[in-house]
């Protein structure tokens, strides 16, 4: 499978740090903005951005109930009430640790929520990565309708995206700094199996240069294919069911999207791939020929019992 990279428009022109990419239930698209909270996105590609998050609002998804889950990367995770504007606090502790660099949050049918905490390091960047891959600290926690929340897993390699599979059985989280995606089946409660490696981003020879390839953002597709950012070299990928991953379209000089965070496939018939990329003051957007998943608040999983 290839896609052209001049099959990638830009698109939602303006916003800031455009990470995250949700579509509400009403089919509006929206996307993460820094300067505010998120950005609703017309068909033109005219933006209306809304509230104020402060920090670095990350990955967007909704839950059940219409509101914004927005995992903020220099705070915790919050809600945006996308008709008035107010942010709330979602989660800011959990297990009494506190949350500080939530990257991303999804909800299922029945409100159970699964996020990721890349690090503790208490300012992580480009200095600190050495440390930072010595000592992997992230996390991933689940927060249940009743309110409460619990660690799930511990000393992952910077934390990222998180998916669900199309059947709801499944829980897929990336590791940025080891190239690789596991998963686990999803119990009653929110509570997750032991995590399994599912695949891992091919070695290019760039390693000493741009790192292992990152795995970032991803969403399945109907037919099974899990996609997959791949941050650090500018990249989407795919993922059979096997976990065979190629490579479907790069864009080395970082012209159309730099720094890929999230796919997201959104319109009446899913058949819109939208790209957030954090370089770019704007996302891309294209059409391919099979539909994506449903968004994930749409997935009923055997956490409810």
């Amino acid at each position: 499978m290839q896609l052209e990279l001049s099959a990638l428009h830009p698109w939602a022109h303006g916003v800031t740090r455009p990470e995250g990419i949700a579509e509400a239930p009403d089919g509006t698209v929206w996307v993460s903005d820094k300067g505010t909270a998120a950005a609703r996105v017309d068909e033109d590609g005219t933006i209306h951005a809304l509230g104020d998050a402060g920090g670095e609002p990350n990955s967007l998804n909704f839950l059940p109930d219409g509101r914004l889950l927005i995992a903020d990367f220099e705070g915790h995770l919050q809600t945006l009430d996308t008709a008035t504007g107010a942010v709330e606090s979602f989660v800011d502790s959990v297990d009494g640790r506190r949350v500080t660099h939530s990257n991303y949050a999804l909800a299922d049918a029945n409100g159970f929520v699964w996020a990721t905490e890349s690090t503790r390091f208490e300012h992580p960047g480009p200095d600190t990565i050495p440390q930072m891959l010595g000592n992997p600290d992230g996390w991933l926690f689940v927060r249940r309708p009743d309110g409460s929340a619990e660690i799930l897993a511990e000393g992952l390699a910077f934390a990222n995206g998180l998916a669900l599979s199309n059947d709801g059985r499944h829980l897929f989280v990336a590791e940025t700094f080891t190239g690789r995606i596991s998963r686990a089946e999803i119990r009653a409660g929110g509570g997750i199996g032991p995590l399994e490696v599912f695949c891992e981003i091919p070695t290019d020879g760039l390693e000493a240069q741009y790192m292992t390839p990152g795995p970032d953002g991803m969403a399945f597709d109907e037919s099974g294919l899990l996609w997959i950012c791949v941050y650090n070299r500018n990249a989407l990928a795919v993922a059979d069911q096997d976990g065979k991953v190629e490579t479907v379209v790069a864009d080395p000089e970082g012209t159309v999207f730099g720094w890929p965070t999230n796919p997201v496939f959104v319109g009446p018939d899913r058949r819109t791939l939208v790209v957030g990329a954090i370089s770019q003051p704007f996302v891309t957007r294209t059409r391919v020929e099979t539909p994506g998943a449903p968004q994930p608040y749409r997935i009923t999983t055997p956490a409810a019992g």
